[in-house]
């Protein structure tokens, strides 16, 4: 009778094993719609939540519509898009469709164009990079 018992428990303890293991094959913790086994850029911050009322599925109450996280958009591979390829994220990016030239001059931590002379013209355009603030310049950053 004992070893029945100890054979039950053992295969028991070695199913519940099996199926935690296999529960962990298909976990996405961040919910951005990669597993964490292929995701590279594990806890992808959420955008936002929904706002109460978004018509997301009748099987939500409106308090657990509210509740949904909203994922950003990623890649196969989990982490953020970044379209431009200027280093920054398109959910945080303000200029997310700079061109090869503009990204080349440098961006801001915000994915703009730089302008280091703040004469209002982008480096990557500006013909006169030493103009001082406040001069009016043309659309290629000289002195009019």
């Amino acid at each position: 009778m004992n070893s029945r018992l100890g054979r039950y428990t053992l295969i028991t303890v070695a199913s519940f094993l099996l199926s935690v293991a296999a529960a962990d094959e298909f976990v996405d913790s961040d919910h951005d719609g990669v597993l964490d086994k292929n995701d590279k850029c594990l806890n992808t911050p959420p955008l936002k939540k929904m706002k109460k009322g978004f018509k997301y599925s009748s099987l939500f109450s409106e308090v657990e519509r509210s509740e949904i996280p909203v994922s950003i958009p990623v890649d196969n591979t989990g982490c953020a898009l970044d379209r431009d390829v200027d280093g920054v994220p398109d959910y945080l990016d303000y200029c997310p469709d700079n061109t090869a030239i503009e990204i080349s001059k440098g961006v801001s931590k915000n994915g703009c164009s730089l302008h280091s002379d703040g004469d209002g013209t982008p480096d990557y355009r500006d013909k006169c990079p030493n103009t001082k603030q406040g001069i009016k310049t043309d659309r290629f950053g000289c002195p009019i």
